[in-house]
């Protein structure tokens, strides 16, 4: 069965929801420009013209980036095979809501999240499914937005109750689980291949920042919700034995030089390092792109290549079967509940323009959360 057909015969729909990524040169600048002009993800004054200029002015380096790591960004091609596996094991363990279908649903980039919708309207159930297991305004929050902005021309009260959200699913267990099997692995490896002991290790757990006054005086729990990730994955990795030191840190900076954002900066956290080794943990992130092939792996293995003898990283979930298990799950769980909304309510001082109105657009809808 050809991925149209399959589409077209789905009775249940999954739209993984994800950023995107550019997939050859000219699309680098419209990407960036459509990135820095959502205000969902980074609020700026006179924004079409400020996020134009950005865009214009990364372009060039964005390129040489992804010449860097020798491809364009791989987050459709992963996340496209992950679908395919996620959708063959629905079948499998839940032929009730057979056939399967599991596709992309991206913000920046093709496949866009509303034509994805639009290709799967005759299904049954479609559900909206983030990629973001910490949930922020600038991401999760886009994302459901832009969804919401799509579904809300469109006024079709049956495609409307359809559809549903997984959101926010940083603190289950088995996440927290796979992190910790993952970064054990690496970890060992590192001790075997260079004579280490746990202790001449450093863990720094690398997410994604965002402003400061987003989480102080907006009320946005992203930090809040990375903070705990990282103490219970720290927490069962000690647990399993690991006499390690793990810390936190903050990156991918971006947008005026006056903007202040979380701290401590995954550079400075780097430049501190007192061990002989650094093992990295992409804690914000499911699947590799450029902030993790590029930023991680080799800007800053420039960094601790000042600091320590050996650096490492922790690879994204990708194609992990472990990962895949646990979307299924998460999926299973979704469609056996009676899923009455529980999707969290805007922040203390939201100032989305459509915030308020996508989580009352989704609140009247079977949507589950799992936190």
């Amino acid at each position: 069965m050809s991925a149209k057909e399959s589409t077209a015969s789905a009775k249940t729909a999954v739209i993984l929801l994800n950023m995107g990524g550019p997939q050859n040169p000219e699309e680098v600048h419209p990407y960036l420009k459509e990135l820095f002009q959502d205000r969902e993800l980074l609020k700026l004054p006179f924004q079409k013209i400020l996020g134009n200029f950005i865009a214009w002015r990364r372009t060039p380096k964005i390129k040489e980036r992804y010449a860097e790591i020798g491809q364009y960004s791989p987050t459709l091609k992963l996340m496209e095979k992950q679908g395919e596996q996620i959708s063959r094991k629905l079948d499998k363990i839940n032929p009730e809501s057979a056939p399967h279908v599991c596709v992309s649903g991206f913000r920046y980039s093709e496949p866009r999240t509303g034509q994805m919708i639009n290709d799967l309207k005759d299904a049954e159930r479609i559900i909206l499914f983030s990629q973001y297991p910490q949930h922020s305004c600038s991401t999760s929050g886009s994302s459901l937005c832009d969804a919401y902005r799509w579904l809300n021309q469109r006024n079709d009260s049956q495609l409307k109750n359809k559809i549903s959200v997984i959101d926010q699913w940083w603190d289950r267990d088995d996440y927290s689980e796979l992190w910790a099997v993952l970064i054990k692995r690496k970890f060992e490896e590192m001790k075997k291949q260079h004579d280490l002991q746990d202790a001449d290790i450093r863990i720094i757990y690398s997410a994604h920042s965002l402003p400061e006054s987003y989480c102080l005086e907006k009320g946005d729990k992203y930090n809040q919700e990375i903070t705990g990730s990282f103490k219970r994955i720290d927490k069962i990795l000690k647990d399993k034995g690991m006499n390690h030191e793990g810390a936190l840190a903050w990156q991918s900076k971006v947008g005026p030089q006056r903007t202040k954002w979380l701290t401590p900066g995954t550079p400075d956290v780097i430049r501190e390092t007192k061990q002989k080794a650094i093992l990295m943990v992409p804690i914000a992130f499911t699947t590799d792109h450029i902030e993790t092939l590029d930023e991680i792996d080799i800007e800053f293995k420039g960094y601790a290549d000042e600091v320590v003898d050996h650096f490492a990283r922790v690879d994204c979930f990708n194609l992990e079967e472990k990962f895949i298990d646990l979307c299924t799950r998460l999926v299973i769980e979704h469609l056996n509940k009676d899923c009455s909304s529980k999707i969290r309510p805007c922040c203390i001082n939201c100032e989305g323009k459509d915030c308020s109105a996508m989580r009352e657009y989704f609140r009247s809808t079977p949507v589950h959360q799992t936190a």
